[in-house]
C-alpha cells in the first residue's frame, strides 16, 4: 500500500486557526481538543487512503486545485480538500460541508 507525507497549506492552517477559535467559543476546552484532535487524525489518514478518492466533479472543490479531491469528517460537517502531488498530499482547504454544493 502507498503512503504519503501529509501537508498542510497556509490556507488550511488559517482554517484551522479559525475553526480552532469557534469551537473555543461554543465548546468546553477539553471538548474543543478532542474535537480537533479527532480532526487532525482524519487529515493523518490521508497518509494512507489518499490514493483511494478520486479529483471531485463539484466545481466549489476544484476552484482550490484542479484535482482537488474532497474527504468529509467523521461527523459530516466538514470537507478536507486535498490533492496528490507525486508522494505527497496536500490538504488545501478545510470547509463546512453545507458550502459545497456545487
Amino acid at each position: 500500500m502507498r503512503t504519503y507525507k501529509v501537508e498542510v497549506d497556509p490556507s488550511a492552517r488559517a482554517d484551522i486557526e479559525e475553526l480552532t477559535s469557534w469551537l473555543q467559543a461554543r465548546m468546553t476546552l477539553e471538548g474543543a481538543e478532542k474535537y480537533l484532535d479527532a480532526m487532525f487524525n482524519e487529515i493523518l489518514s490521508l497518509s494512507v487512503f489518499a490514493g483511494f478518492y478520486k479529483p471531485s466533479q463539484y466545481a466549489d472543490i476544484r476552484r482550490y486545485h484542479p484535482k482537488a479531491c474532497r474527504m468529509v469528517s467523521h461527523n459530516k460537517k466538514w470537507v478536507y480538500i486535498f490533492h496528490i502531488e507525486e508522494e505527497t498530499v496536500v490538504v488545501d482547504r478545510i470547509r463546512p460541508a453545507r458550502l459545497i454544493t456545487k
